[in-house]
């Protein structure tokens, strides 16, 4: 009788992991068990992507090495563009390749001066600021004295500024200027502090300035 018991008990467990097996082994159309990586976007999309990028940075940089070559060779049109694309370090750039082929030639620099005071946009640098000063003071008239002035103001250094002040002045006060009344040079300074960006008149020591351009009344 036990025998019997034990043999009904061990067709009873093989009949369990038969079912049990036969419910793990996967099918003709079953998944087999195995899970693959998503890649959503694959290997070469994200090379496509990178390739893409490196084209736009070169075509950017290819653009601001145009825009300087056409500078040094006197075109003025180009600091224009290069104010459009809103991009400082390609201004700068520009503007300092403007100022190089300006170095070379009063006509140059009469050029790039009447340039800039035309347009409500561009903007000077320090570098222009000292040069026009540098220049005005060999043969200074009214205008060169306006022009002067609205330069040192477009550079947005308060030192540079001053100095065009105070330059202004002393020519002034020794009869140098004789077309101007202190009530215009006067006017004139004060206006042209306000060319100055808002940001550098506050850091810089353009107060002191606007008290030296007063003290001309």
């Amino acid at each position: 009788m036990i025998v019997i018991i034990v043999i009904s008990l061990f067709a009873l467990i093989g009949a369990v992991f038969t079912i049990y097996l036969w419910q793990r082994t996967p099918t003709e159309n079953s998944p087999s068990g195995i899970e693959f990586p998503n890649f959503e976007g694959g290997l070469f999309d994200r090379i496509d992507e990178k390739l893409l990028l490196e084209s736009k940075k070169e075509e950017i940089a290819s653009g601001r090495r145009k825009l300087i070559e056409r500078a040094k060779a006197g075109d003025l049109a180009a600091l224009n563009e290069a104010s459009s694309i809103r991009n400082a370090e390609s201004y700068v750039e520009t503007l300092n390749a403007l100022i190089e082929w300006a170095s070379a030639g009063q006509e140059n620099l009469a050029a790039l001066v009447s340039h800039l005071s035309k347009s409500n946009e561009l903007r000077a640098n320090k570098q222009l600021g000292k040069l026009v000063i540098r220049m005005w003071k060999t043969a200074p008239d009214r205008l060169s004295t306006t022009q002067m002035i609205h330069i040192a103001a477009l550079s947005d250094d308060p030192e540079t500024y001053g100095l065009a002040v105070e330059s202004t002045l002393e020519l002034w006060r020794s009869g140098e200027l004789p077309w101007f009344t202190a009530g215009e040079l006067s006017d004139l300074l004060v206006s042209q502090y306000w060319v100055i960006a808002p940001e550098a008149r506050r850091g810089g020591p353009a107060g002191a300035t606007r008290r030296s351009s007063a003290s001309s009344r």
